[in-house]
């Protein structure tokens, strides 16, 4: 390994489509794919001879168009640079875990909302939206204009005439 590339694009889409096109066009082989923190972006890992992996980083900024992010070719890499990007996007996940402790939380979470939740909330306040009338058939509900309340002609049509 002489060289190591890196190509970073926009969504695994991509990603895939400007590995493999880089892999056809030039003798380089594929490190990895990486995920990046944020944006969708994902990382393209190449290595190989100087040349080749010039080639195939020139090809992939080519074929991504409009998702190429960021380019770059290290030559003669120090050593511990490849193990820099050790994070595959196709790792498995380790399920055995979380499995155990999703069912636990769960039962122990519906019962305790339930219970207080039905007796503080009473029904008489929940339906009235409207705080000028306090009518429950009211569609005016609190922050909208006055003039959508049912009783407004009752309630300030009388102000408006004197």
């Amino acid at each position: 390994m002489d060289a190591i590339g890196y190509l970073e694009t926009t969504g695994l889409p991509g990603a895939i489509v400007v590995a493999d096109k880089m892999l056809k066009t030039a003798a380089v082989n594929l490190v990895g794919l990486e995920n990046t923190k944020g944006g969708g972006w994902v990382t393209v890992i190449i290595s190989g001879d100087v040349a080749a992996v010039s080639v195939a980083i020139e090809t992939g900024k080519q074929t991504v168009g409009t998702d190429y992010v960021s380019s770059t070719v290290l030559a003669n890499p120090a050593p511990g640079i490849s193990d820099l990007s050790q994070n595959p996007i196709f790792a498995p996940v380790p399920e055995t875990s979380t499995n155990e402790e999703t069912p636990q939380q769960p039962q122990v979470t519906d019962v305790a909302p339930e219970a207080p939740a039905e007796p503080t909330v009473p029904k008489d306040e929940a339906e009235a939206t409207c705080n000028l009338c306090g009518d429950p058939k009211c569609p005016r509900k609190l922050g909208e204009p006055r003039k959508k309340c049912l009783h407004y002609q009752e309630l300030f049509g009388k102000n408006k005439q004197s």
